[in-house]
């Protein structure tokens, strides 16, 4: 690319702001890719979004109006996030979110529940004090976080709730 067509290259590309000193927002990429998931057959991911009908609205094929939307990204730990996995891109489906809410919504994460505390794992395991593997190895041993309650689960005797 000569230096001409690197100048006229940058130029259509920053009328929306999304390019600055040559190099692309987070915002952009991640509009940028969320299209490309949806829309392109060659794309890596288009199979689990495009392939089984996630789509992308009109108006969020404009950058611009992506961004009047979401706003900038909160922080770098912020990605963006489909509050209903199996509906598409759009205002009112998607959010600015941490790795840990998104974690929550995946169709993979098991929500426990017991007599004490409910959620995730790395949510119950913050709510007892107990490190992460703690508490797995309780759930999947004893069938509860709480020490003490196994033996009660055992003898089918009834939790209470303190």
């Amino acid at each position: 690319m000569t230096p001409e067509q690197r100048v006229a290259w940058m130029a259509a590309r920053t009328k929306h702001g999304a390019y600055l000193g040559g190099l692309e927002k987070p915002e952009h990429y991640v509009w940028r890719t969320m299209i490309a998931r949806c829309t392109n057959e060659k794309s890596k991911h288009y199979a689990r979004y495009g392939g089984r009908g996630i789509t992308v609205c009109k108006r969020w094929l404009k950058y611009e109006n992506f961004i009047a939307d979401v706003g900038e990204r909160p922080s770098k730990q912020h990605s963006l996030e489909r509050i209903n996995n199996n509906a598409g891109y759009k205002p009112s489906n998607c959010r600015w979110a941490t790795a840990s809410e998104q974690q929550r919504n995946k169709s993979s994460t098991y929500i426990y529940t017991g007599p004490k505390v409910s959620g995730t794992l790395v949510e119950c395991d913050t709510k007892l004090g107990l490190s992460k593997e703690l508490a797995w190895w309780r759930w999947r041993t004893w069938g509860t976080f709480i020490k003490g309650e196994q033996w009660l689960r055992q003898k089918k005797m009834p939790l209470k709730n303190k």
